[in-house]
């Protein structure tokens, strides 16, 4: 496993999770730069939060991509009731077409949960 979590400050500059209705959303670009071939395992703390209850890839950094993969081939796994299959707290990042240590570079995420 060898990534990186990086959260994008918002328009005042501020990088904690940001108050939407009833739920915080955060921004974040997660850096593989060693790719895990059961996926890359992301916590909720990671992105200041401590639950989550959707997230979104938002894009990716083609360049950086040293296998050519397609970013709809990367997303957090889900079981049949929509739930994310880690529970609320962790998820798994997938590109089935990645090897162990791929480069995969940079991926951008909207996650929304509690804090």
């Amino acid at each position: 496993m060898g990534h990186t979590v990086t959260i994008l400050p918002s328009h005042k500059g501020f990088t904690v999770p940001r108050v939407m209705d009833s739920e915080y959303c955060v921004d974040a670009v997660v850096n593989i730069d060693s790719y895990t071939a059961n996926g890359e395992v992301l916590d909720a703390t990671q992105f200041g939060l401590s639950s989550l209850s959707a997230i979104v890839i938002t894009g990716f950094n083609q360049n950086a991509i040293t296998g050519g993969y397609a970013a709809s081939m990367i997303a957090a796994e889900v079981i049949a009731d929509g739930k994310y299959s880690q529970g609320n707290t962790t998820f798994t990042l997938n590109c089935p077409a990645a090897g162990n240590t791929d480069n995969l570079g940079d991926i951008r995420l909207r996650l929304w949960g509690q804090i």
